[in-house]
């Protein structure tokens, strides 16, 4: 399908619209005044590109051009994916994260690099932040400055994740990754925490470094013990414990691994 140009300047694609960033993530202008935030949010314009569930390629289904600052994730669920070997490691991005799809990923003289895939696990709208939006914004700094900051909160959820693999525990690993998704994207229950993150037990094995089927007998071990269950529609309930620190007691199949 030929591309369409929107009055916002955006590419316009498959499912696009507009809408005011700032009335869809108000969190964006908490930096602002009431009578100022009021004109921002009218300026605040941006395009918006539906991503139906599955596999998509940036360059195809999302417009590149120069100056945009990034892609804004204004519902769903997105992975981003980085390969060296066969072994991926996921990133799981949700509303309110900022990513830049087609900034180089790694330096092409570089000795290693990997393979970045992308994938929708739910259906999800993101907001083109284009040169245009930009341009609107320039007279409210602290819109920008927050905008920045989605980049930098992003690159400590990684960096703390990167952290917890490290834990030799695979049960404990998980129950902190778990646990650490849960400040995005738990809602809080009488008797634990509801996870609304469809993760498989390959995914989710991507996420904690570790081979499909320990992570399943971790999985069932952690069911076993009430600290977690999957539900019918693939989301995940956690128990009301959260590990402690990663103190604690080790489960019957790492004790026989020790």
């Amino acid at each position: 399908m030929a591309d369409q140009r929107g009055q916002t300047g955006g590419t316009r694609r498959d499912g696009v619209g507009a809408v005011s960033v700032l009335r869809a993530d108000p969190g964006i202008a908490r930096g602002l005044l009431p009578v100022e935030a009021g004109r921002a949010s009218r300026r605040a314009v941006a395009s918006v590109v539906s991503l139906p569930k599955g596999v998509f390629w940036p360059h195809e289904r999302l417009p590149s051009e120069s100056g945009t600052l990034g892609m804004l994730l204004l519902d769903g669920m997105i992975l981003r994916g980085v390969a060296v070997t066969d072994r991926p490691t996921v990133e799981v991005l949700g509303p309110g994260d900022l990513f830049r799809p087609f900034e180089p990923d790694t330096d092409p003289d570089a000795m290693v690099s990997g393979e970045v895939r992308w994938w929708a696990l739910t259906p999800a709208r993101v907001a083109v932040l284009d040169a245009g939006f930009l341009r609107r914004m320039s007279e409210h700094p602290t819109v920008v400055a927050e905008l920045a900051s989605r980049l930098s909160r992003r690159s400590a959820a990684s960096s703390l994740r990167l952290a917890i693999v490290q834990e030799p525990r695979l049960s404990v690993r998980l129950q902190a990754v778990l646990w650490q998704l849960a400040d995005r994207f738990g809602e809080p229950q009488a008797e634990g925490m509801l996870l609304r993150a469809p993760l498989c037990h390959v995914l989710l094995s991507w996420l904690v470094g570790a081979r499909r089927p320990a992570m399943s007998r971790a999985i069932n071990e952690l069911e076993r013990a009430g600290r977690l269950a999957r539900r019918p529609d693939g989301t995940w309930w956690l128990g009301r414990q959260r590990p402690e620190a990663f103190g604690d007691p080790p489960l019957a199949a790492e004790r026989a691994a020790a």
